[in-house]
């Protein structure tokens, strides 16, 4: 008859390769459902846009605001030539002192679009790095779940290797009893014994009778409250 020592090392495989298939399982639904990259396309086309709208709107100011500067420089000139009858000095004084005032009345709307001009420009530019370092850190989540999902291949082979090994030298019967424990004992079939009086699995205390029997390290004792086989090291 196998031994208990013998089917719980069978299950320690077990479990392995039942880990290596869960955490396989995962990486791979992760795979399938990528990672919330954020798509910030349109928000970066938006403000790109505005951007270009503000910077033609500037533009042209500043090109009014040259045409204004030169309208200027030839008041000024006439203001200040000594052959401008006094009679229209004052007609050019309120012309220089209103073109002044739209200059500056320009230059200072000129100002605030430039600023605006500019936080349009850098929310489109940070959509853009956000999204490439999205990417950046997604192309790297990648490469570290498909390394990942290599190394988990080769320890299951190895573990089925192992696995074939130890089932092969255990008896049919023992082998059926162990595989039909397995599947209605959520995966664990042999419970360890914790210090000769519990059973880990269910935790329930082990009667006097199942602790004597216990003595016999190769037979096996089920326990009577879970059914499991006993394993007591």
């Amino acid at each position: 008859m196998t031994t208990p020592q013998e089917l719980y090392h069978l299950q320690e495989v077990d479990h392995r390769i039942d880990g290596i298939d869960a955490e396989r399982k995962r990486l791979e639904q992760r795979l399938a459902a990528g990672v919330n990259r954020p798509d910030l396309t349109s928000e970066a086309e938006q403000n790109a846009a505005q951007a270009r709208a503000i910077g033609e709107n500037v533009q042209n100011r500043r090109e009014e605001t040259e045409r204004l500067q030169e309208r200027l420089t030839g008041l000024e000139a006439r203001l200040y030539d000594p052959t401008t009858s006094r009679r229209d000095l004052s007609t050019i004084q309120r012309e220089v002192d209103s073109t002044r005032y739209q200059i500056s009345q320009m230059e200072s709307v000129i100002a605030e679009q430039e600023e605006e001009q500019r936080t349009h420009e850098e929310a489109a530019q940070s959509a853009q790095v956000e999204m490439q370092e999205a990417e950046t850190r997604w192309q790297d989540t990648l490469t570290e779940i498909n390394d990942r999902l290599e190394r988990l291949s080769g320890e299951r082979d190895e573990a089925v290797v192992q696995r074939k090994s130890l089932a092969e030298i255990l008896p049919d019967a023992d082998l059926q009893r162990y595989e039909r424990l397995r599947r209605t004992k959520a995966g664990t079939a042999i419970a360890r014994v914790d210090n000769g009086r519990v059973c880990l699995s269910c935790r329930m205390t082990l009667t006097s009778n199942v602790t004597r029997q216990l003595r016999n390290k190769s037979r096996q004792v089920p326990c009577s409250a879970c059914g499991r086989i006993l394993y007591q090291p």
